[in-house]
């Protein structure tokens, strides 16, 4: 796992971002208008594994799912499925360039939603990307719902570090899944927050 995550991020950094900003920000800076680092990993990683049906649980401005776009690259965009959902609307004018991109409103843990989010694929999913509430039963319930019904190729965490209640899921998840869980945080430049990265089938 350690190759490849290194590898991604090598991939990743060579693709133009420029167009996916970070967005909204509860830290330092209100508004962050550039890719951060993270986006590099996710747009190479898709590339290098050449997944294509993919989940986001957690929005925001859409950064993260549009950088996962650029790393379809346009060929593959027309095979893929990529699919994200937030309980907020924002970056109307940003999303107006990826219409590829299915937008699903509402808590992803709502049954309702989660109808709809697992309905939107016809076939296994290669990634599950989750980065919501960083709360350990929200983000263990978004697991157990989504990896039970579309059984993922890979599962990625982000904020892993942040809180304990994220320290104690990764923890659990690092157990059970031994090698094939990687804690990516110092290959993606994210060592306060971190990064996981598991390879879940």
């Amino acid at each position: 796992m350690k190759d490849i995550c290194e590898e991604a991020m090598r991939v990743g950094i060579s693709i133009d971002l420029s167009d996916c900003p970070y967005g909204e920000t509860t830290g330092p800076s209100s508004f962050i208008n550039r890719p951060t680092s993270y986006y590099f990993f996710l747009a190479g990683f898709i590339r290098l594994q050449k997944l294509t049906q993919i989940l986001e649980i957690g929005t925001n401005s859409g950064g993260s799912i549009m950088s996962i776009s650029k790393g379809l690259g346009k060929d593959a965009i027309a095979c893929s499925r990529l699919v994200t959902v937030d309980i907020t609307r924002k970056n109307d004018e940003g999303f107006s360039k990826y219409p590829h991109i299915k937008r699903i409103y509402g808590n992803s843990l709502n049954e309702k939603v989660a109808k709809e989010a697992i309905a939107s694929f016809d076939k296994e999913i290669d990634l599950l990307y989750i980065d919501s509430v960083h709360e350990y039963e929200h983000t263990k319930k978004n697991i157990n719902i989504y990896a039970a019904k579309l059984n993922p190729r890979y599962v990625i965490l982000d904020d892993i570090r942040q809180c304990n209640d994220m320290i104690k899921l990764w923890n659990e998840l690092k157990e059970e899944f031994q090698d094939i869980a990687f804690d990516a945080s110092d290959i993606v430049i994210r060592k306060g927050a971190g990064f996981g990265v598991i390879k879940w089938r």
